[in-house]
């Protein structure tokens, strides 16, 4: 299976990488919630899930439908199985979702689209969503109005130290 380039670092960082993410607030997900149609009877479709840093907003903000989650990396899906064992996790991309078509209500991307946002995701995406699917996508930063995140983040030449 294809996977760009940048993503091979996963592989390795898998057990820290969802440590070292920020959470998503739980405004953020209601939206998206109410907007996708996540919700309990649905089946939901996370493409890019990673470790699954995602699912327990999915769990917690009452989206308790069946959560599917595909996942190219190999590291990162066994840490997400390992994590949350009642998710269906399959090996597949944005660009070849291994599902049937019209198998799910909704599709979300949590901090992953950026990674495959081309027109051949988005085809592969509706063939699996029903008729009146949505896609859905959220993203997450970090606060660095705070000193301490602005002095940890040195891969950014704007960030300043105080």
């Amino acid at each position: 299976m294809s996977v760009h380039n940048s993503a091979t670092g996963y592989e390795s960082a898998a057990k820290i990488y969802a440590g070292g993410r920020p959470g998503y607030p739980g405004e953020a997900v209601a939206w998206l919630r109410d907007t996708v149609g996540v919700e309990p009877g649905r089946t939901t479709l996370e493409v890019g899930a990673g470790t699954g840093k995602f699912i327990p907003c999915l769990l917690e903000f009452e989206c308790r439908g069946k959560i599917i989650a595909v996942e190219p990396i190999e590291a990162m899906r066994r840490e997400l199985k390992e994590a949350f064992p009642d998710v269906l996790a399959l090996e597949g991309s944005a660009e070849a979702i291994p599902l049937p078509d019209r198998s799910v209500n909704a599709v979300v991307c949590a901090q992953a689209f950026h990674g495959f946002a081309t027109a051949a995701a988005l085809e592969e995406m509706h063939r699996v969503l029903v008729p009146g699917g949505v896609p859905g996508s959220i993203w997450n930063g970090r606060d660095e109005s705070e000193n301490s995140m602005r002095t940890t983040n040195t891969s950014d030449p704007q960030s300043k130290s105080s």
